[in-house]
């Protein structure tokens, strides 16, 4: 068959699926689901690794910047609402979006500096998709929930101080990213 057999209001390039190229600096670790007939065990979070499987969970949180001071937990239980977007100038985020919860993550490079400067990138996080993201200083984030309520358990490599915030932010809706936060069909 070929597109002459094909009528010409269906006619259409073949989907991409071609890997996204990660912005620089951003890291995800793919964590260990330990599954059994009551249920399941993730960890987390590790300060320090003391067996081989642990290394990898371990270095996530000791590199490339700070160690995480501080961990908060947030629930999103508003209909269709979109978190961000911001940034920081002083820390790194670690998030994780805990079991059921789901979300999409939008990331924006805005540092003059980067490789990848301009570029974005999406993440889908939880629902089965058990993901850390560590997202470096000056690259804006944001998520857009895909489960009602969602959940963010995240860490951040400074404390927060209300009378100095590092928290600057970005319209959600800024042209380059604003079509990013829909959850296509087909």
């Amino acid at each position: 068959m070929t597109f002459d057999d094909i009528a010409d209001e269906f006619r259409s390039v073949p989907k991409a699926y071609e890997r996204q190229k990660p912005i620089e600096g951003v890291r995800t670790l793919r964590l260990t689901r330990f599954t059994d007939d009551r249920g399941f065990f993730l960890e987390i979070f590790r300060a320090r690794e003391n067996h081989p499987e642990s290394r990898a969970l371990a270095e996530f949180f000791a590199a490339p910047a700070a160690q995480p001071l501080q961990m908060n937990f947030s629930i999103v239980d508003a209909q269709d609402h979109i978190k961000g977007l911001h940034y920081h100038l002083r820390q790194d985020d670690i998030w994780f979006f805990p079991p059921p919860s789901k979300a999409k993550v939008v990331l924006y490079d805005i540092r003059k500096s980067s490789p990848t400067f301009g570029r974005s990138q999406v993440i889908v996080a939880g629902g089965g998709q058990d993901l850390l993201i560590r997202i470096p200083i000056g690259v804006a984030h944001g998520y857009r929930p895909l489960t009602n309520p969602c959940s963010l358990l995240y860490w951040v490599t400074e404390t927060f101080d209300p009378a100095s915030p590092d928290e600057y932010r970005i319209p959600w809706d800024h042209p380059d990213v604003k079509g990013l936060w829909d959850v296509p069909n087909g």
